[in-house]
């Protein structure tokens, strides 16, 4: 497969992207409302992530055109991807780790 190399950059480019926000969200998940974490540090993060997967994609225009949409295709799903996993630790965490309203009955 030619455009590998070009999936796992997006992939890459994705991960790296993702870490800062993702290194907030795993502290305020772990640590609740004791957590240290700011509305300023949150936004610094998400910022950095949009201009980081930003510059990412401008590269790869500028330099690689042709390799352009596989690149931002396979950045774009491991993004999501990274996001999905995320929401849905924190939607068990948020719910007790229960995964139905029967065995939330069985723990009381």
């Amino acid at each position: 497969m030619p455009e590998l190399s070009t999936i796992l950059a997006g992939a890459a480019c994705a991960a790296i992207g993702s870490a800062f926000p993702a290194i907030l969200f795993e502290k305020a998940l772990r640590e609740g409302k004791r957590a240290k974490v700011n509305m300023a540090l949150g936004l610094a993060s998400i910022f950095s992530s949009f201009v980081l997967l930003t510059a990412a994609q401008l590269a790869v225009y500028r330099f690689a055109s042709e390799k352009f949409f596989a690149f931002g295709c396979a950045m774009v799903a491991f993004f999501l991807l990274i996001w999905a996993v995320e929401a849905i630790r924190a939607w068990k965490s948020a719910n007790g780790g229960a995964s139905g309203p029967e065995e939330r009955k069985e723990r009381k």
